[in-house]
């Protein structure tokens, strides 16, 4: 390599790489406007940048500040969450750079552009893109925990710095093992920190999912007391009406009074008319969702021994029912056939397993996400919320739920152990 060739290398490489690494890290995030042209200029001005200064700590700072200034000017992130992909990058960074001192470099030399460079520099950009750069996203964003995410990352990395810089000076020209044991020990802080990372954010998004599982289900509970009791109320109102339409009747016969009270007779006959299953619970929602379906010309069928849900708590049985019937109603009110615009529930046992099964017919394609359909539209879940909620509650009782999509069909079974 000329001389000329070596100055340019040593100035900028480090910039360079971290901003590869930063486009890794980006690809995840919501881009801004102009990305391909906000691309190149911000990385041309980080390597212009790069040789305004001299190797020392000072210019690897101004760098990183750099790299995180790129990261917010191309994508739609906040600067925190700029700074946390600018901090990631460099510890893949610095953890190739170890690894490439660890192998090859037992003195105090610069790197060279080689091939075993080149070869350790790309294997951990490709792992840890597959690691760690995928996964720490969430919609585009990285949503940094001040304290727990960036200050931490940012302390150990420092900490990977100094022994790094420590083997460096003191360890490198006598070719101490503690060059060595430094090294590996700063790409384990690298790796380690990355690593942890992930496994916050994962956490992170199952308590979240389960905070709003329960309060789905807190929101299920007041319903279900409401809609009970909304019922009992149009029953005994529709009752009392009966028996004041009777009486109106014995009263002197007029051919119009008849035909009139026949008419309030009949348009209350739907409102009590309960459905009775044997579970007070399953008659609730059965009724509640029957008088929509029949307001709004839809057919629900509904074959089931209500006795053999007493082992489910209330609340989760007007999950369950509740939310499939929801989603099939959603579904039918799509189709345009009249024949089609059905609802079909079912509820037995056999060999000690409680099934429960709904069909209902859809329009259009469905793909599935996480054993949950979704439809073409972009980040639409087909049935949203309504199915998760229902798996939660069925996995309480160790059970299982399919569903089994066929010609225009949707079939969702579920099966409980009952104790």
């Amino acid at each position: 390599m000329s001389e000329a060739a070596s100055f340019l290398f040593d100035r900028s490489i480090f910039t360079v790489n971290l901003l590869i690494i930063c486009v890794l890290f980006l690809i995840p995030l919501e881009k801004r406007r102009r990305f391909p042209l906000r691309l190149a200029a911000g990385a041309a001005l980080c390597i212009a940048l790069s040789f305004l200064f001299p190797h020392t700590n000072l210019k690897y700072i101004v760098e990183l500040a750099a790299a995180g200034a790129f990261v917010y000017s191309v994508c739609a992130v906040s600067p925190q969450d700029a700074a946390y992909c600018a901090v990631c990058a460099y510890a893949t960074q610095h953890f190739a750079h170890a690894l490439y001192l660890f192998l090859f470099r037992a003195d105090r030399g610069a790197p060279q552009l080689s091939l075993p460079y080149l070869l350790c520099c790309a294997g951990p950009y490709v792992l840890f893109y597959f690691l760690f750069a995928r996964k720490l996203p969430e919609n585009g964003r990285y949503h940094v925990d001040i304290k727990f995410s960036l200050v931490s990352t940012a302390l150990v990395l420092v900490f990977a710095l100094w022994l790094s810089d420590v083997a460096g000076s003191y360890f490198a020209l006598d070719s101490s093992p503690l060059y060595y044991v430094c090294k590996a020990y700063a790409m384990l802080c690298c790796f380690f920190v990355l690593w942890v990372q992930v496994a916050h954010r994962q956490k992170l998004r199952i308590q979240r999912e389960f905070d709003l599982q329960q309060q789905l289900w807190s929101k299920q509970k007041a319903q279900y007391e409401l809609s009970r009791t909304n019922i009992d109320l149009i029953n005994r109102k529709c009752h009392d009406l009966k028996h004041q339409v009777a009486a109106l009747r014995t009263v002197v016969p007029d051919d119009e009074r008849e035909k009139y009270l026949a008419e309030i007779e009949n348009s209350i006959q739907i409102y009590d008319s309960t459905i009775e299953t044997g579970s007070e619970v399953l008659d609730t929602v059965l009724t509640e969702k029957s008088l929509y379906c029949e307001q709004h010309r839809i057919s629900m069928t509904c074959v089931a021994d209500g006795s053999k849900l007493g082992f489910l708590d209330a609340v989760d049985v007007y999950t369950i029912f509740g939310n499939a019937l929801d989603n099939a109603i959603e579904s039918v009110s799509a189709v345009d056939d009249p024949a089609r615009r059905l609802i079909s529930v079912s509820v037995w046992s056999r060999s000690d397993l409680l099934l429960i099964q709904f069909e209902n017919y859809y329009e259009g394609a469905l793909s599935f996400r996480d054993g949950v359909p979704v439809t073409t539209k972009e980040d639409t879940d087909y049935h949203g919320f309504g199915l998760k909620s229902i798996r939660y509650a069925v996995e309480k009782y160790d059970g299982c739920m399919g569903i089994y999509p066929d010609n225009q069909l949707f079939l969702l079974r579920i099966s409980i152990p009952i104790p």
